[in-house]
């Protein structure tokens, strides 16, 4: 054989050595990078069932949470729902204290019970007041007196439903 074809010989069989060895290194890599994605898909499904464990038990927390304040809640509108049966309760009491006249009678007036303030044989000075005045003279309170006082009582028994209401909240809360 001549010096020629010995070198493109060898020039061939280095060639073919070296796209086998690079063949080689590649199919390991791909090995390698196929069982390091095994490691890692099995890691990421570890996660994943530690985290759905995790998700199940929160999510059993919040439901139970959730269920404990619709229960306070259901409770709360219950006593706001009395609350509000004695407050119309008392409104209508105090409307039927008013009487036909829808007028509310001063305790302390004279003719109305416990005394009015002057002494037994004393008569009121002042102008003779007519018909319309008459009932004025019988211990009922004005008409827009009655009115105001009956509308501030409603408010105030609004507000103290609602205070009852809230604090009762607010301490379920603190709990």
């Amino acid at each position: 054989m001549n010096l020629e074809a010995k070198i493109i010989s060898a020039l061939v069989t280095f060639i073919a050595l070296v796209a086998i060895f690079f063949g080689y290194g590649q199919y390991e890599y791909r090995l390698g990078v196929k069982h390091t994605a095994l490691v890692y898909d099995g890691a990421i499904k570890d996660q994943k069932i530690a985290a759905d464990k995790v998700l199940a038990v929160e999510t059993a927390k919040v439901t139970a949470r959730d269920t404990a304040l619709n229960d306070l809640k259901n409770q709360q509108e219950l006593k706001d729902a009395d609350h509000q049966k004695i407050t119309l309760r008392l409104t209508d009491q105090l409307r039927v204290a008013a009487g036909a006249a829808k007028r509310l009678r001063d305790p302390n007036a004279a003719g109305c019970g416990g005394g009015g303030g002057s002494p037994a044989g004393q008569t009121a000075t002042g102008a003779d007041g007519g018909a319309a005045d008459r009932a004025d003279a019988g211990g009922l309170l004005s008409a827009e007196l009655t009115q105001l006082l009956q509308s501030d009582a409603k408010k105030a028994d609004d507000i103290n439903t609602a205070y009852a209401s809230c604090r009762a909240d607010s301490q379920a809360i603190r709990q």
